[in-house]
């Protein structure tokens, strides 16, 4: 099977350990599977069975196998060091005809065999976040003007439009991978038509299953509100004047940290007032046990 492997450090500086001729020949990949799951139990007092107290998914941990051939062994080593620094940062690009993914995660071990007679090794990855995502994000868009404005100009004198009125609060987005956390961006127009307190109380709800999450207060014209739902990485972020300040204490009681489920979501925008004001994005990326 043809695939590609990268492997990219904090600076951004990467290693292609692909199968290529005079390279890096990766011979084996452990950690492409869903990582194990951890299921905790007790047993009831004199009777059969057990009930259910919690259940989780491991960490991955990423295993490469490698050989080295060719020349310059010696420099791709030293290149090899370079990159992969155990106790350090590392994202792992994965890439098939079918799937283009990554997964971040802290090198455990990098180690080289150099006096045999043919040179191989092995990395070993520790990933927190047991997901594979892929590399493309997916977008949906909430506005009640929806632009328009589009090239080449129409060579009649039709009328054509600059934009779009939605009559619609709905946002549609699509998860073709598992179910995960995404983020939400809330912004406050900067029209010179919107007074200075844009909206209040904006709220986002899930349409199919009743969940809702909602930031309590006023939203001034130019606000961005950051809304971050990923496990492990819950945040509530208003950026005004180019300062960002954490407001997760302005979430209201009762709120949800929304997910998106495997399929089509639906989502429902409203304010107190201004809800007109506001734009808002909805971004993920397709997250994966396995790949």
């Amino acid at each position: 099977m043809y695939f590609t492997l990268i492997l990219e450090n904090e600076s951004g500086e990467q290693v292609n350990l692909s199968a290529t001729a005079n390279q890096y020949m990766t011979s084996k990949i452990d950690g492409l599977n869903p990582p194990a799951g951890t299921i905790s139990t007790s047993t009831y007092a004199g009777m059969d069975g057990s009930y259910l107290n919690n259940s989780f998914i491991e960490k991955r941990n990423v295993v490469i196998s490698f050989q080295m051939r060719g020349i310059d062994i010696e420099k791709r080593r030293h290149l090899l060091y370079r990159v992969v620094k155990p106790s350090r940062y590392i994202k792992v690009f994965y890439k098939t005809a079918g799937i283009d993914v990554y997964t971040e995660g802290y090198v455990e071990t990098c180690e080289v065999n150099n006096f045999d007679a043919l040179t191989s090794g092995q990395i070993s990855i520790i990933c927190p976040a047991p997901y594979w995502y892929s590399t493309s994000a997916v977008y949906a868009y909430y506005s009640q003007v929806t632009g328009a404005f589009h090239f080449p100009f129409p060579e009649s004198d039709a009328p054509f439009p600059l934009g779009i009125y939605s009559t619609t609060d709905n946002i549609i987005i699509q998860n073709d991978g598992d179910e995960t956390g995404f983020t939400i961006q809330i912004e406050a127009s900067s029209s010179e038509t919107v007074p200075e307190i844009a909206a209040y109380t904006p709220t986002i709800y899930n349409a199919d299953t009743g969940e809702y999450l909602q930031i309590k207060g006023e939203i001034l014209k130019g606000d961005v509100i950051t809304i971050t739902t990923k496990t492990g990485n819950k945040t509530v972020t208003l950026t005004r004047n180019g300062v960002d300040s954490n407001i997760i204490n302005r979430l209201v009681s009762g709120s949800t940290w929304l997910s998106l489920r495997e399929g089509k979501n639906t989502f429902h925008v409203q304010a107190v007032r201004g809800v007109k004001n506001l734009k808002v994005t909805l971004m993920h990326r397709n997250a994966y046990l396995g790949v």
